[in-house]
């Protein structure tokens, strides 16, 4: 059908050359094909919906096409335009985290971290490790007992007021975060009702006086068959504290 088509506008073009007072001109295979494609450009540029990308088709001639020497003329073709030089955005462009760092974390004794007054210290005495706490307890006191499986490690503090007055420890009011690593392995302090719990601690030293205090901890009892390292860290806000107790 296409060659049916190609045949009679080529006869048209001819009898219309004829008509003009030209003679019908020698063609060779390539300059009938040269003809041929620029006719069916000609179509195409009187389509809607075609928006050709090369060159516009009404400004062409068969002049253009076949050339003035009878020779056929190469069809101009587009050339790419060269992308700007830099990254490809979804590949090559670092993605950066803005949220990295804009938490400052101040460093600060252990003290500090938990709000104690400035006259007031702490000094680690020791571990255990224990099914229960307090083990010597009578039933008028509290106790916390270890789940299934699982031990108790319980960190021992001398608490001392080393001012001369009466100084208060309070850590009810801060906003503490208190992690026991043993070796490796982290868990969250447990908050209990014990008197020297220091996740719940409010009392008065007087002078020179020296109370027992203890955060605890809840591990798998494989895990603390061979304590290597102990390491006890307190949030409180901006502030952080991190102590290396074994």
């Amino acid at each position: 059908m296409k060659k049916k088509v190609m045949a009679a506008l080529l006869t048209g073009m001819a009898l219309t050359m004829a008509g003009c007072g030209n003679a019908i001109p020698d063609m060779t295979d390539e300059q009938f094909q040269a003809v041929g494609e620029y006719t069916a450009m000609l179509l195409l540029s009187h389509d809607v919906n075609y928006r050709s990308r090369l060159v516009d088709i009404e400004t062409l001639t068969v002049e253009d096409v076949v050339g003035p020497s009878g020779q056929p003329t190469p069809v101009p073709t587009a050339t790419p335009i060269p992308e700007k030089p830099g990254m490809d955005p979804t590949d090559d462009t670092p993605v950066v985290d803005l949220t990295q760092g804009s938490e400052t974390q101040n460093k600060v004794s252990l003290e500090e971290a938990l709000g104690l007054p400035g006259q007031l210290t702490l000094s680690y005495t020791g571990y255990e490790i224990l099914a229960s706490y307090p083990q010597d307890a009578s039933e008028e006191y509290f106790t916390v007992d270890a789940g299934e499986g699982n031990q108790l490690v319980v960190l021992h503090f001398d608490l001392q007021n080393q001012g001369d007055g009466t100084e208060t420890a309070d850590t009810m009011g801060q906003n503490l975060l208190v992690r026991v690593s043993v070796n490796g392995n982290t868990s969250v302090s447990l908050t209990t009702l014990l008197e020297n719990d220091l996740m719940l601690y409010r009392e008065g030293l007087n002078p020179g006086e020296t109370r027992d205090v203890v955060f605890l901890a809840e591990f798998d009892a494989g895990s603390l068959l061979d304590v290597v390292s102990v390491e006890l860290n307190v949030k409180n806000g901006d502030k952080n504290a991190t102590i290396q107790l074994k």
